[in-house]
């Protein structure tokens, strides 16, 4: 064989391996989707293990797939883990605030405020203004306590969409218990509920 066909064979073969790789890409991830909607996260989580998956993404994309499911799952040890894991990785900004607002909300959870404090001072420091008011927000009225966010809260109900009503009366009744006030809290948690049933019933409702 001479030279010059050995090199389209190798040409070939390099063009069928990129192939495969794509598609298996593809499938794998339609695999994970699929298994996330139905929440059976020990299949996700074992093909999230796979050698192959390791070899068709980034180490950093993997372990973010496994960060996914072990949140979902509440597993505190594994959580943590998987997130010192990342934190010793070479990564992008991008990619280390997708992390940082990760370990925030786990952090923000389980009710460590010196590390939540961490990851909240990366994403009031490289993100947006928003995100960065919003996290804000979670941290002081979770961690600190605090029911400093009643009023302006109580304001933007006024225009709310049903889903930030949600999110809303959510925080709002948090703050609530926060202040002592266990009637008024008691009362926005019903809120939430009316508005998801009635949500629900539109949707039920709703031509297919």
């Amino acid at each position: 064989m001479d030279m010059k066909t050995v090199g389209m064979v190798m040409v070939a073969a390099a063009f069928v391996f990129t192939v495969y790789i794509e598609v298996k890409k593809r499938t794998t991830i339609g695999k994970l989707e699929t298994y996330l909607a139905k929440g059976d996260f020990e299949s996700y989580l074992k093909l999230v293990d796979r050698p192959l998956t390791s070899v068709l993404y980034p180490k950093y994309n993997v372990l973010f797939l496994r960060l996914n499911a072990t949140m979902a799952l509440s597993d505190a040890e594994q959580t943590e883990r998987t997130i010192e894991q990342m934190a010793k990785l070479k990564m992008s900004d991008e990619q280390r605030l997708a992390l940082a607002v990760k370990a925030f909300n786990f952090y923000v959870d389980v009710e460590d405020k010196r590390k939540a404090k961490e990851a909240l001072k990366y994403i009031e420091k490289h993100g947006g203004k928003e995100a960065a008011g919003v996290n804000r927000r979670t941290y002081d009225i979770f961690l600190k306590k605090s029911s400093a966010y009643i009023s302006e809260m109580e304001h933007a109900l006024e225009k709310a969409t049903p889903s930030d009503e949600v999110m809303l009366c959510q925080l709002l009744a948090v703050q609530y218990e926060n202040k002592g006030d266990h009637e008024k809290a008691a009362a926005y948690r019903e809120r939430v509920e009316r508005v998801m049933d009635a949500t629900l019933g539109k949707n039920a409702g709703a031509p297919e």
